[in-house]
């Protein structure tokens, strides 16, 4: 997971400079020259749950982010919007084993890459933080079900790569790597029977990729 997340970021850094080395070297005509952009993307991966005094766990991952990208210069932009991450799966806590599903909300501020590798491929990416609140939290246990286990707003830091096709100079679609990792923890609410501090140390997913130039 961490090398995933190193990996992101050493790719983000290289194509920031490649492309921004790169910048006089391609005409004007291989822009858009819409300043703004609809991009959103989605995938299936795994979210690794790291607990202060219970053992952590692996759920499975659902997510998808819908971003407003505003173009400065030619490649590069800041995006923002909303995400949702869908987690589910099983584990195993002092009160026994358990089915966990959550769901997040999340808005993200990014810096954005988007350049045209040849007339019809092109590089997205982007780099940023997130604030993140839980929309829906329940503990399955054989003895019954608790919800809202986890409750408040934390912190974290995502990144994405991607390859896109054109289709013209207004749609493309294609394939993302997304990874997101929460830097602060949620408490629990201790008259649920949990007391614990929690956070989602990497949510790592794969998927398809939309974009369209407004």
């Amino acid at each position: 997971m961490k090398i995933l997340n190193i990996t992101l970021v050493i790719a983000f850094i290289f194509s920031f400079n490649f492309l921004n080395a790169q910048d006089n070297d391609h005409h004007d005509d291989d822009y858009s020259t819409s300043k703004f952009s609809f991009v959103t993307y989605g995938g299936i991966g795994y979210a690794v749950v790291d607990n202060d005094n219970e053992p952590n766990y692996n759920l499975n991952a659902n997510s998808a982010d819908f971003l407003i990208n505003y173009r400065i210069g030619k490649r590069y932009g800041i995006a923002t919007g909303i995400g949702i991450n869908q987690l589910s799966g099983t584990g195993f806590s002092s009160a026994g084993n358990f089915y966990h599903e959550r769901g997040l909300l999340k808005i993200p501020v990014l810096l954005s890459v988007d350049y045209n590798l040849s007339e019809k491929v092109r590089l997205v990416a982007n780099i940023g933080l997130y604030g993140q609140t839980i929309l829906k939290d329940e503990y399955s246990f054989v003895g019954g079900t608790v919800e809202d286990v986890y409750e408040g707003w934390n912190f974290g830091f995502q990144s994405g790569i991607g390859l896109a096709y054109n289709f013209n100079q207004k749609i493309s679609l294609g394939i993302m790597v997304h990874n997101q990792g929460d830097f602060t923890r949620i408490d629990s609410d201790t008259s649920k029977g949990i007391t614990d501090e929690q956070k989602i140390v990497g949510l790592n997913s794969i998927g398809l990729l939309f974009a369209i130039n407004l």
